[in-house]
């Protein structure tokens, strides 16, 4: 939080230069690389390592469920939430510095076939996955996968290599943690590249009742549907407010990067430290969510699609018409993880195309925003992971608790 003040600071001070919004783009884009230079090799070993420890303990089949079931039900019920907002508080997007843009730019999200997909799941060569990999996590989650299904350790030639990948783990681990500490020095400069960003495209000082709508949406799935779910699904067993507390650092990080990629490495590593997640759960399951857990993007791209398609046609959508929209986002905001940085813009699109809805290229207008949809719905998605993660623990019944004043 302090380093949002000074960045929100510096953006006054110097937000007028042209220096300064290049130093803080410049630097912003390192520190995102940064992220994605812990990420990387934490998941493919700390992912390698969970699932063996869950097959030892026989664990596998509870982690399974609650996460699979955490990851679809908050996607169609947070998209869901988007469209009922936008019912009862309907707006127009706002015409941003990007409006009337060419609609053949959208060629860059245009998602590749599906063999060409499938490929990039299970390459021949894992090796080269993990050396190439820069911002789609889904090979590495797989590779990961078979590797620690055999490295089950229930024969004795097998414990020394467990032993040794579950060492690597607790060390990769360190990193984490170590990554997290000096975020809030990250994440100065993505707050003021994101405040700079903002004063610079200048819609939102005259789209308040947009900025109201997505604010508002944000905060209800934060402050009530999330926590709702939470104590339902644990059954009362742990405040979810503390959740929401104790996870401020790394939603910060997303809300000012964007990037999941940026913000993952501090919530693995926090929900283990803050919230008493196992190091096995927490490595294996916020990878998980970084793919399914996407439905704080989803509903930013429904509450984007449906504002556009009221600007366009100066009418409410209809109730089926609201339906069709949520699901269809929620459906594809899991290919989104491909787009890394472009999710809800992605999302938005795609969803458009799908439905057959041509509005010739008014839907670039989404990007002037990229910063504040994308960072909303990011700092919804590493919520869903932190409160995932959390529930799977207690349902598995090894949940420790973190004192106060230990917490990062």
């Amino acid at each position: 939080m302090a380093a949002t003040a000074f960045g929100l600071a510096a953006t006054l001070l110097f937000g007028e230069s042209a220096l300064f919004s290049q130093i803080m783009y410049t630097a912003t884009a390192l520190v995102v690389q940064v992220g994605g230079f812990v990420l990387i090799p934490l998941v493919f070993i700390g992912f390698a390592s969970g699932i063996a420890s869950l097959r030892k303990d026989a664990k596998g089949g509870v982690f399974a469920r609650t996460t699979i079931f955490w990851s679809i039900f908050t996607t169609v019920v947070i998209t869901l939430i988007g469209a009922v907002v936008f019912r009862f508080f309907p707006t127009l997007f706002p015409v941003s510095s990007t409006a009337g843009s060419p609609a053949h730019g959208l060629g860059f999200v245009t998602p590749d076939s599906l063999p060409r997909i499938f490929s990039s799941i299970l390459p021949i060569n894992p090796f080269y996955t993990l050396v190439s990999a820069e911002s789609f996590l889904v090979p590495i989650i797989v590779i990961a996968l078979i590797l620690g299904y055999f490295l089950k350790p229930n024969i004795e030639v097998i414990r020394p290599a467990y032993v040794t990948m579950n060492s690597l783990s607790e060390t990769m681990f360190r990193m984490a943690k170590a990554y997290s500490s000096v975020g809030f020095f990250f994440t100065f400069f993505a707050a003021s590249y994101w405040f700079t960003h903002m004063q610079y495209e200048g819609t939102l000082f005259v789209a308040t009742r947009f900025l109201l709508m997505l604010l508002g949406s944000a905060f209800a799935v934060l402050f009530v549907v999330l926590p709702i779910l939470f104590v339902l699904f644990t059954r009362f067993r742990i405040n979810p407010y503390k959740v929401l507390y104790r996870m401020i650092a790394p939603a910060t990080a997303a809300l000012f990067s964007g990037s999941i990629f940026f913000s993952s490495p501090m919530t693995i590593s926090l929900s283990r430290h803050n919230l008493g997640v196992q190091k096995r759960v927490s490595a294996t399951s916020v990878p998980l969510y970084t793919i399914l857990g996407r439905g704080g993007s989803a509903m930013i791209a429904t509450l984007a699609v449906l504002s556009l398609l009221f600007a366009a046609t100066g009418e409410i959508p209809s109730d089926k018409v609201l339906a069709f929209v949520a699901l269809s986002a929620a459906m594809f905001s899991y290919l989104s993880p491909l787009y890394l940085g472009w999710e809800v813009f992605f999302i938005t699109t795609i969803s458009l195309q799908f439905l057959k809805i041509d509005l010739y290229g008014a839907e670039m207008t989404v990007l002037g925003l990229m910063p504040l949809l994308n960072g909303l719905g990011t700092m919804i998605d590493s919520y869903i992971a932190a409160f995932g993660s959390a529930y799977t623990t207690q349902r598995m019944g090894v949940k420790i608790d973190s004192s106060y004043r230990d917490i990062v």
